[in-house]
């Protein structure tokens, strides 16, 4: 078994389809329904997922998995587990959540060279969520409310992070009722003051550049912007 097992969240049709973590030797995980204080697990947003569902527990050489009193129940290989009750998993076995709603999938042939340097908590720290309905983003622990227009300069400019932007796409964009016949034209100094704005409330997660001409473009910021420039 190597070093470092992959642990994927199969939730098709749902927020946050993908996610997934290596789980390393001695370490634990918690998987359970998101919510705003429910920090520290891998997160399903399902609300038939208990807040704190199951749990993957790396001992040795083997992977355990064991459900923590949920509601609708962990199965293993179509089984329902007893919960509080520790159970070995094996290559190719199949773990579900809620009568198989959700899928864990556990692989034990990761890439050492890609991996190795990764773990539990980095992962779940560099997360990124967008937030529509509530005009935030989630960045690991760190929830940031925007302004409308801010939101929307940032999901762009995270749709093409690393790259450039025109100011003309962004006026687009972000301001398209008034990119209509007769109405006021985007200056500017309109563009630079949300960047501005933007910028103070992104922290140190993210920064905003402007290049003249060329555009606008975003990157992270911190000790995960490599990682994150390395998956694209």
């Amino acid at each position: 078994m190597p070093d470092i097992v992959k642990i994927i969240l199969d939730t098709a049709g749902q927020k946050g389809h993908g996610s997934f973590l290596y789980l390393e030797q001695g370490r634990s995980v918690t998987i359970g329904r998101h919510t705003h204080m429910n920090r520290d697990v891998l997160a399903i947003y399902n609300q038939l997922v208990s807040k704190r569902h199951c749990c993957l527990h790396r001992v040795h050489q083997e992977v355990f998995i064991e459900d923590l009193g949920s509601k609708n129940g962990t199965e293993l290989n179509g089984q329902r587990l007893i919960p509080h009750r520790r159970y070995p998993v094996s290559p190719g076995d199949r773990l579900t959540l809620v009568n198989g709603l959700v899928r864990l999938q556990v692989e034990f042939d990761g890439d050492l060279e890609e991996t190795r340097e990764y773990s539990v908590s980095e992962l779940l720290e560099r997360e990124v969520q967008l937030y529509d309905h509530l005009q935030s983003i989630q960045i690991g622990t760190e929830q940031v409310t925007l302004s409308k227009k801010e939101y929307l300069l940032f999901k762009l400019l995270h749709s093409h992070l690393n790259h450039f932007v025109t100011k003309e796409e962004i006026m687009k964009q972000v301001w398209p009722e008034r990119c209509v016949e007769n109405a006021e034209l985007v200056g500017i100094d309109e563009v630079n003051s949300l960047i501005y704005r933007t910028n103070k409330k992104l922290g140190s997660n993210f920064v905003i550049k402007s290049v003249y001409k060329k555009g606008v473009y975003m990157k992270r910021e911190g000790s995960f912007a490599e990682l994150d420039a390395s998956n694209a």
